[in-house]
């Protein structure tokens, strides 16, 4: 399932011409990561019950691929062992970089999958450079934001948090999940919504239903500025065609274990 904004479309009409309308939420303007998440998750509940779910950005990237599909499979099956927690894959951190968020792990979460996995101690999101770099000494992890966990766990933590006006169109479109929206349901729908970020406002105020699996050094890079795509691009001898064609949509969701 693909989530995208329709003032985007010109660049990913192609990329997405291929995929049923089901796995394409088309939000009416960009109101955050909130509501992104919200849009997927309404369908997919609609589409499937209570399934394993993951969020993947698509503006980021892995040198080492494989490392991270596999980190990606051990969350998978955490997620479907452990039905009350939400897993949030941790990079590896380089340096203190003050444009990333980060996850401070706590005590070992014990699972027979994986022996990576830590209870969330607290996030940081885009620290300051002195915090940074005590964050980067002490051994916290950058926030990847790719997050796997069941429909449930994400319903549940979004009801705790988000505003009163975004709960009230929440609560008002899981009504009628599973549909495919006019345009006019959605742009009222957005009308009521406020902007908000996942991972502030979220993710921060419900740690005790988090785990953070650390990643190792997979090469994770944030690819949402030209900078950074361009270090990529120079350091790892990509066609800067390629870069861009990661760039488009704004979130990929699977599913599993249904």
């Amino acid at each position: 399932m693909f989530v995208v904004v329709k003032a985007h479309e010109k660049f990913y009409r192609r990329e997405l011409a291929d995929v049923e309308p089901p796995q394409l939420v088309v939000q009416p303007a960009n109101k955050g990561t909130t509501a992104a998440v919200i849009c997927s998750l309404l369908r997919i509940t609609g589409l499937a019950g209570d399934p394993v779910v993951a969020f993947f950005p698509t503006d980021h990237y892995y040198s080492n691929e494989e490392r991270f599909i596999t980190s990606v499979e051990q969350a998978v099956r955490v997620a479907l062992h452990h039905t009350d927690t939400l897993v949030v894959l941790g990079a590896k951190a380089e340096r203190a970089e003050v444009d990333y968020g980060w996850i401070e792990p706590g005590t070992r979460f014990e699972s027979r999958f994986t022996n990576a996995l830590h209870r969330v101690s607290r996030f940081w999101e885009k620290p300051s450079y002195p915090t940074a770099r005590l964050l980067l000494a002490g051994g916290c992890l950058w926030n990847t934001f790719v997050m796997i966990g069941r429909v449930s766990v994400f319903l549940a933590m979004l009801d705790n948090t988000v505003t009163p006006g975004m709960t009230r169109a929440f609560m008002a479109a899981r009504r009628c999940a599973g549909e495919v929206p006019t345009l006019a349901a959605q742009d009222y729908l957005w009308a009521k919504l406020t902007e908000s970020d996942f991972s502030r406002q979220v993710l921060s105020a419900n740690t005790e239903k988090l785990s953070v699996l650390r990643i190792g050094d997979v090469g994770w890079s944030d690819l949402g500025t030209p900078e950074r795509a361009r270090a990529a691009i120079a350091g790892l001898r990509l066609e800067s065609t390629n870069v861009t064609r990661a760039l488009k949509p704004s979130f990929l969701t699977t599913t599993s274990g249904i």
